[in-house]
């Protein structure tokens, strides 16, 4: 009996085991992805712009400082709590512009100012702003233009409903996102890693709820519109974001994660610019959508994308929205996250919106201050342990060096 059940046992680890290698060799590409992420999330480390390959070139001007301020316009008591509070939180850089020029940058463990930044979810702030940019050129009717008309597969499905609005706003009712499941065969990972998560995009989805009805932070959400740019411009993802954003703002380029050479762009993680590179994209917000006397993005963009959505009030259209205030806000309301982002006080600014990217990639912009702070590297602590990051601190110090009338 014993012999059986241990014939039976090595039989059932031998076919676990082909399983595994032919899982492997007909996914190579993916399962090598899959490990190297694996790793490193056991060793605890934070994502690199090197992490990933293949990536493709993102266009850019060669890489020119920001102006810097003769002058501070804020007082350098509370820019040096500022850039103090920054390094205590392992940052590995910290800038701040305001009124025209660079009030302060530090950098932090030999990083240098031209050096790639991994992004995180700051990207996904990206591709929102490239959706006004197609449009401001005539490649895109309107934000309420089905998505369908681009993603001409879904035609004739119960796909075909969901307008650039709904996953603007990540309420698109396509394929509710599970970040926590990393399970090599689920959907989260195979349109992560796989090489050809277009075809996951345009045939495994499906049709999970009624758009407009729910809020779902989604990776699934943002590289569906990076596909959507693809098509509606007839243009690569990077060469559209380079030429038509970077260039136009002066900012030097990048990278962005491929799934293969030729393929679709990730514009929900995996933009790696330089700092300033970031910052010139909050002035052009902060301002609008004029850079330099020129409109780049349709009169009312900006003020449409800090909007709350119907689903999310502190979500507009690809973008985070500093009010109303909380004291954590989670990312996935009513779902995963239980802790959620620490805010200490409210920010001192109504009109404060921001990019934001897991491990505490930030970028706040206030306009009425003419403002943009940046904050990026790994996370000081887990949300909910000691010495955990602070998301209203960076930009409520400089706020006060501007005088707001706060305490």
């Amino acid at each position: 009996m014993i012999r059986t059940l241990a014939r039976v046992a090595g039989l059932g680890l031998l076919l676990l085991l082909l399983g595994v290698a032919a899982l492997w060799f007909a996914n190579r590409d993916y399962m090598a992805r899959y490990l190297r992420l694996a790793v490193s999330q056991i060793r605890g480390e934070s994502q690199r712009a090197d992490w990933y390959e293949p990536v493709e070139r993102v266009p850019g001007v060669p890489f020119t400082p920001l102006p810097t301020a003769a002058t501070p316009s804020i007082d350098p008591a509370r820019l040096e709590e500022a850039r103090a509070y920054a390094e205590e939180v392992k940052s590995e850089g910290f800038l701040v512009w305001q009124g025209g020029a660079l009030q302060h940058a530090s950098y932090f463990g030999g990083h240098r100012p031209e050096d790639l930044i991994a992004s995180k979810s700051m990207a996904k702030m990206v591709v929102g702003i490239l959706i006004g940019r197609a449009i401001a050129l005539g490649h895109i009717r309107s934000i309420d233009q089905p998505v369908s008309d681009f993603l001409t597969e879904w035609q004739g499905t119960d796909k075909e409903g969901p307008t650039l609005r709904h996953f603007l706003q990540n309420s698109s009712g396509i394929s509710r996102f599970t970040y926590n499941n990393f399970l090599p065969w689920s959907l989260t990972m195979r349109e992560y890693l796989s090489s050809h998560h277009e075809k996951i995009l345009l045939n495994e989805t499906r049709r999970d709820y009624e758009p407009g009805t729910e809020y779902d932070y989604s990776m699934i959400t943002s590289d569906v519109l990076a596909l959507v740019i693809e098509r509606a411009t007839g243009r690569r993802y990077a060469d559209f974001l380079g030429r038509e954003l970077l260039e136009r703002v002066g900012a030097a380029g990048g990278t962005v994660y491929v799934n293969r050479p030729g393929g679709l762009a990730h514009a929900g993680c995996c933009l790696m610019l330089p700092a300033e590179s970031f910052v010139r994209l909050g002035i052009l917000l902060a301002r609008d959508g004029v850079w330099e006397g020129a409109r780049l993005l349709p009169e009312g963009w900006v003020a449409a994308t800090v909007t709350p959505s119907p689903a999310n009030p502190h979500w507009g259209l690809h973008m985070w929205i500093g009010r109303p205030c909380v004291k954590r806000l989670r990312w996935f309301p009513e779902r995963s996250q239980k802790v959620g982002v620490l805010h200490s006080e409210c920010y001192l600014a109504d009109d404060l919106f921001l990019f934001d990217g897991s491990g505490n990639q930030a970028m706040w912009i206030v306009p009425s201050r003419d403002l943009v702070v940046l904050r990026f590297g790994p996370p000081p602590a887990r949300p909910g342990e000691p010495g955990e990051f602070d998301n209203s601190r960076l930009p409520n110090t400089i706020l006060r060096g501007l005088g707001t009338g706060a305490p």
